[in-house]
């Protein structure tokens, strides 16, 4: 009978075990939702309304319907989205046969930061002096806006807009080979909040169709693309707000769809309110599934690999009640059923109210708090770093 008793109770230590065990490599984490509390974050934005383009934000009616441009050798008309499969397959394959010939190593934290500055306005001298720096304190990705590429999209044709387009390719890819000298990789940038309603969609698509040609016809390439667009701030949102993330997570899968089997990356920047837990966004059905905008996000960017979410814990602490921690918890904790990662973004800018930015801190300060965002979230398979608006203002801190 002793016997028995004690085998009895290293079963059962050894089944306690056992599920322990699964716990840990699941990670389950089994922390109670926490809804949202502040208002402030569905007034809070990435980009800056000072640097925006206007033929970002107003729309051009005759280029509502326009046809793409692509490069003479490659045809991929946006009707039916057709690429030169056999090039992008041919990289795939190479990529692949490098994969298994090297040992694999950790991928490390991103450790973003924006700059906005636009390109024509970049000096040799000043992109050598702000990657430097972005360098020395940790940058190893830049995501550099590229909204002003419209500005030469709305140009008559001819030799003054050839011109002008060369001009702007050459400063990006000279911008893109400094920065992979420093080991910093480079995203192409670009938003504005209306560009998921219909008649703005195609300034999204002449980005995104720019890029794509960028990395198809230039050696320097863009390690991705990234969306800020922002449709919470919308008027519309206040009386239909349903309607409007809908547009906005329509907008995410064409444009998944559109970059095909190209070698970019997807990311996308949201506000820190559109989980489910939050209680801030209506559940609404797309694709057959209704689910909240955040669930959508997550399924349609699991499509392609290496995507990420970009999430604007704007805070001025990382712990306690209403910290960058806590505000980030409950799409960390969603998350983690998704391939897609996370990314935890702060703000250093001088914008209001001041508890969630930086600014007038010091770079001792923020650090320790982007150490515990960074220690808290480690045990996620989904954290994937990271990211400091903006570039200029974080080289600023002292």
């Amino acid at each position: 009978m002793r016997k028995k008793k004690i085998l009895n109770t290293k079963r059962i230590l050894i089944a306690g075990a056992a599920i322990v065990g699964i716990i840990a490599v699941l990670n389950i984490n089994f922390t109670e939702p926490i809804p949202h509390r502040n208002l402030v974050d569905t007034k809070i934005s990435l980009y800056s309304d000072k640097r925006i383009t206007p033929n970002a934000v107003a729309v051009s009616p005759e280029f509502k319907h326009l046809a793409f441009e692509t490069p003479s050798s490659k045809k991929f008309p946006f009707s039916n989205q057709s690429l030169d499969f056999t090039r992008d397959k041919l990289a795939a394959v190479i990529k692949s046969i490098k994969s298994l010939l090297s040992p694999t190593e950790e991928v490390a934290k991103e450790h973003g930061s924006w700059i906005w500055t636009p390109i024509l306005e970049m000096t040799p001298a000043y992109m050598e002096s702000i990657l430097s720096e972005a360098k020395t304190n940790g940058v190893n990705t830049m995501y550099v806006s590229v909204d002003s590429y419209l500005d030469i999209f709305v140009m008559a044709k001819g030799e003054a807009r050839e011109k002008k387009k060369k001009e702007f390719g050459d400063k990006l890819e000279d911008f893109i080979i400094r920065a992979n000298r420093k080991g910093i990789v480079v995203d192409a940038e670009a938003g504005w909040r209306n560009w998921a309603e219909s008649d703005h969609e195609y300034k999204a698509f002449a980005i995104v169709n720019y890029v794509k040609n960028f990395n198809a016809e230039r050696q320097n390439k863009f390690r991705g693309f990234q969306y800020d667009v922002e449709p919470y701030l919308l008027e519309a949102y206040a009386t239909d707000p349903a309607m409007v993330l809908k547009d906005f997570i329509a907008l995410v899968d064409k444009t998944k769809n559109f970059l095909g089997e190209s070698d970019l990356k997807f990311s996308v920047v949201v506000p820190d309110f559109y989980d489910e837990k939050d209680g801030f966004t209506p559940k609404f059905s797309y694709n057959g599934k209704k689910t909240s905008v955040f669930k959508h996000l997550l399924q349609i960017l699991d499509e392609r690999a290496g995507s990420s979410v970009i999430i604007m814990s704007y805070r001025s602490f990382a712990d306690g009640y209403d910290g960058s921690i806590e505000v980030s918890q409950n799409e960390m904790q969603t998350g983690k059923s998704y391939e897609t990662k996370i990314i935890i973004a702060q703000e250093v800018g001088d914008v209001p109210p001041p508890y969630i930015t930086f600014h007038r801190t010091s770079k001792e300060y923020l650090n320790r708090q982007i150490v515990r965002i960074n220690d808290t979230f480690a045990p996620y398979a989904n954290f994937g770093g990271i990211a400091i608006h903006y570039v200029n203002a974080y080289l600023d801190l002292k």
